[in-house]
């Protein structure tokens, strides 16, 4: 006898799983479709990209002012260490340390200013990150049905996979390479029930010599219209 049932509930459970996925389609676009949300991450995006070579102009001033800071304060220690005697070296240290200072004045007022700048630019992120959170949070109100469909059809999709690898264990090989080969010409549904005398599928009643062999199961029997393997419960 054809064994037809372990592969028909498998085709249901496709089906399913291709019907979860196409919803799953339209759930991802109408979630993406919110504008708002969209224009509000750019706008945060844009702030962070406006604040972060700030950011780092500051770490890289600071570096530079301990830098310039330690080296003045080496050359004041040569100049009143006694060691050095000669008038033009002591002339050479005393020029060095101005400019060393004259530097560091110079760096001092340019980090306040970056400061200044990445302050204003930090506000602005800020500012950013909580319109964002704002329009998301409405966005997630608004759309909390979705979201909850959305978890709801991938943990079903998880379940109905692991349902089919389990059933196509007790799949005979040479059926379901039939099965396989069938399934894309017949739009993901190559086996067809048998309601009374016709195909479930394309609606044509059946011969009764067909009906007949259906039901009994002996062979592979095709609807006489559609030609999908028929399935007599």
């Amino acid at each position: 006898m054809i064994e037809l049932e372990t592969l028909y509930r498998v085709q249901e459970i496709e089906l399913e799983i291709l019907a979860g996925h196409k919803r799953l389609k339209e759930i991802t676009a109408a979630l993406e479709e919110n504008e708002v949300v969209v224009a509000a991450q750019s706008a945060l995006d844009t702030a962070q990209g406006a604040l972060a070579p700030l950011q780092k102009q500051s770490r890289s001033l600071e570096l530079e002012i301990k830098t310039n800071r330690e080296k003045a304060k080496s050359a004041e220690t040569r100049l009143y260490s006694g060691n050095v005697k000669n008038p033009k070296e002591l002339q050479d240290i005393q020029q060095e340390i101005e400019s060393l200072k004259k530097r560091h004045s110079e760096l001092e007022d340019h980090l306040l200013e970056t400061m200044l700048e990445a302050e204003e630019a930090e506000a602005a992120v800020n500012e950013a990150q909580s319109h964002l959170d704002s329009v998301t949070a409405a966005f997630t109100a608004e759309h909390g049905q979705l979201l909850d469909e959305q978890t709801t059809l991938k943990a079903r999709d998880t379940a109905l996979r692991q349902n089919r690898e389990k059933r196509l264990a007790g799949v005979e090989p040479d059926l379901l390479k039939l099965y396989n080969t069938l399934r894309p010409r017949k739009g993901n549904q190559p086996i067809a029930l048998l309601v009374g005398s016709s195909c479930s599928v394309c609606g044509v009643e059946q011969n009764r010599m067909t009906a007949d062999a259906a039901r009994r199961r002996q062979e592979i029997v095709y609807c006489n219209s559609c030609e999908r393997i028929l399935y007599a419960r």
